[in-house]
């Protein structure tokens, strides 16, 4: 598939989740209509309960979208970043090549977006049936080095790979000081509600950028 077919693709796939979109505001609009009216008993004021109901519907909305942030079925979106522009990790983070045959590159097993400064320089492969999650194969990232020499992108790895810092990560390590992995990998811990939150802020945002991104062209 070549650039101007994925662009398409990422247009059509924009197009169904502005869709979605649209029927969560919808949702949203209804939910609030349902509240507004429980609370108001006959005689019903219209205008008065159409100005609530506007008032109240962002807030249905947001936790609406907060629900939805970690539903499957939606188009994946990596956060809004500047990726060249994330900072090093401190002290220049973990020795990933010297740590590879002891964790056997267990983060690159993680499922994560890109974004859209990903899918623009057309670099990192996405995962077409679940777009856009970065690619897997056999279980791992698609541009890890079956050979051990850890990333085949590396200068173009995304914003994710780049502020990732496994040492503290009880799924990679039991303990880190001493080398030890941890036995097998942990789930992953649930979302609290301010981290549901704040992960669909973030996702609305990406959506807004891609859109731009895409209308550009």
């Amino acid at each position: 598939m070549d650039g101007p077919d994925l662009r398409a693709l990422r247009a059509a796939l924009l197009a169904v989740e502005e869709l979605r979109g649209d029927l969560l505001r919808l949702a949203a609009r209804v939910v609030a209509v349902e509240e507004e009216l429980t609370r108001r008993v006959a005689p019903v004021d219209t205008a008065a309960v159409a100005a609530a109901i506007e008032a109240r519907t962002p807030a249905v909305l947001a936790a609406i979208r907060a629900a939805d942030v970690t539903d499957v079925d939606h188009l994946h979106i990596g956060d809004a970043v500047d990726k060249y522009q994330v900072p090093p990790l401190p002290d220049g983070g973990p020795p990933c090549l010297e740590l590879l045959p002891i964790c056997q590159a267990r983060c690159c097993s993680f499922a994560f977006a890109l974004s859209t400064q990903d899918l623009d320089e057309g670099v990192i492969q996405w995962d077409r049936g679940q777009p856009y999650l970065i690619a897997h194969q056999d279980g791992a990232c698609t541009h890890l080095s079956r050979s051990g020499a850890g990333c085949t992108c590396y200068d173009q790895r995304p914003a994710t790979c780049r502020s990732y810092d496994c040492r503290a990560d009880r799924r990679i390590w039991a303990d880190y000081a001493r080398r030890i992995p941890a036995p097998e990998r942990a789930p992953d811990a649930p979302l609290t509600a301010e981290q549901r939150r704040d992960a669909a802020t973030a996702r609305e945002v990406a959506l807004a950028v891609e859109a731009r991104a895409l209308r550009r062209g």
